[in-house]
């Protein structure tokens, strides 16, 4: 947990750049406090067997419960603990954020009215490092979406997406091959450096 939510720091002190205090910049980003809940839960859920912890899960469930509502209620984000979400994940705004039964790399960005989740049928969605998905856009289902690919606002998935691609429309269509997504993504590393490895989860 640490570790990953030290990376979501960073990632949005590099982007909101005017707020230098780190309890300013939690207070006045939405995603770093959904984050907090959501980095939170999952270390519950991983830590949660250890024995010796057993006494402080009341607490951390309570805490854990009280963040995600606020959180939820406040600014309708909800990271749903049956997502696997890599470090250095940024939220770009708030309202109508579902993410759910997915895994997603690290340094991904997304916009608000986004929806990633698994199929009915439980399928998930799997998304690679550096991907850049818009506002409104849906990845609903066992789709791929390659490393360093770009989801356009309002897109909807409805296939794999290969690596480096933009893709736009509804269905969603391959528009360029290539696409260096780092500008929007305002990764300050280039692209080899920027992958932040996944034991950091």
């Amino acid at each position: 947990m640490r570790n990953a939510f030290i990376a979501d720091v960073r990632r949005c002190a590099d982007i909101d750049q005017g707020h230098s205090a780190v309890w300013r910049l939690f207070v006045n980003n939405y995603g770093l406090q959904a984050l907090l809940a959501y980095r939170l839960g999952r270390w519950l859920l991983r830590e949660g067997s250890r024995y010796y912890l057993w006494p402080l899960l009341p607490l951390g469930w309570g805490a854990y419960y009280l963040l995600s509502r606020c959180v939820w209620m406040a600014y309708d984000i909800r990271l749903e603990l049956s997502a696997d979400i890599g470090p250095g994940f940024y939220i770009g705004h708030f309202a109508g954020i579902r993410v759910r039964r997915c895994r997603i790399g690290a340094s991904c960005s997304i916009g608000h009215l986004t929806v990633i989740s698994g199929a009915a049928d439980g399928q998930r969605p799997l998304i690679g490092d550096r991907v850049w998905i818009g506002a409104h856009a849906q990845i609903i289902g066992p789709h791929r979406i390659g490393t360093g690919a770009t989801v356009g606002a309002g897109t909807v998935i409805q296939g794999d997406i290969s690596e480096g691609m933009l893709c736009l429309g509804n269905p969603a269509r391959l528009v360029r091959r290539n696409y260096d997504n780092r500008q929007i993504l305002r990764l300050k590393e280039d692209a080899a450096s920027a992958q932040i490895s996944r034991s950091a989860i």
